[in-house]
């Protein structure tokens, strides 16, 4: 074999063997590509902010909420903190689910209340809506306990043979507090599977002028005294940070509240 044939064939072979390993690194590249893909969408704004609703704009009852100085764990609102969770429920439903919103008339709430002289019907949600939104938002091992509840100071729900009755009661009543909370970040850990949601929350006592940390006004917050020209963005030193977690459940293929807690 001459010299010219000898460099043909080499440069055959080192094509070859070039074109088998590009073909293996990127079989390989895909192959890996596969196994690290998830269902989750990219994370955007609009998720982050459709998380966030998730929980109550108003605490009308101040029971501890998810704003609260004690470590809060979503599978044990529902039992612990029941017309809370079902407020938050109810809220998801008015937000994403409005087809559960069945018409309640006058004459059937006059059916399950003594008095709807000065109310005003507005929904029934059944017993199954508000389960199955229960799961959406807490996740599956949500313990779910169906109770009366309060959603603001006027709108009531009367739950009755496997059905929330929701009303109006037309009374003119007064907030004593007012309160202030806003997403200041949010990250994304654990391989995206946990998005953690970073806020601050503070409540102040229009009477007394006191402000307090937590929704149950629990925790007073020395260094913040509330007045007619207040203006949270002054005091943003001042205010406690609160991390809020939404786990991913994969055959939902969705994120769900998980917990809250005080940060530094």
């Amino acid at each position: 074999m001459n010299t010219k044939k000898i460099v043909i064939f080499i440069g055959v072979t080192l094509l070859v063997i070039g074109a088998c390993f590009g073909f293996y690194k990127l079989f390989n590249f895909e192959k890996e590509n596969e196994e690290s893909k998830t269902s989750i969408d990219e994370i955007g704004e609009s998720t982050i902010k459709e998380l966030y609703s998730y929980l109550l704009n108003d605490n009308v009852l101040e029971y501890d909420g998810v704003h609260s100085i004690h470590y809060v764990l979503g599978t044990n609102l529902g039992s612990q903190n029941a017309r809370y969770v079902q407020a938050t429920i109810y809220q998801y439903i008015l937000n994403y689910d409005e087809f559960n919103l069945e018409t309640l008339t006058q004459e059937e709430l006059a059916q399950v209340m003594d008095n709807t002289s000065n109310c005003t019907a507005l929904y029934k949600i059944s017993l199954d809506a508000f389960l199955s939104a229960a799961k959406k938002v807490y996740g599956e091992e949500i313990e779910f306990r169906s109770t009366d509840f309060d959603y603001s100071q006027n709108i009531k729900a009367k739950f009755i043979n496997d059905y929330y009755y929701i009303y109006d009661n037309n009374n003119i009543v007064e907030k004593n507090y007012i309160e202030f909370k806003d997403i200041t970040r949010y990250a994304l850990t654990e391989n995206n599977t946990v998005i953690k949601i970073y806020d601050y929350y503070l409540k102040c006592d229009l009477e007394t002028k006191q402000c307090f940390n937590d929704e149950d006004r629990a925790d007073l917050n020395a260094s913040i005294v509330y007045s007619d020209n207040f203006d949270i963005n002054n005091y943003l030193n001042y205010l406690v940070t609160y991390e809020h977690s939404f786990k991913y459940n994969e055959e939902t293929d969705r994120f769900y509240y998980y917990s809250s807690t005080i940060v530094d």
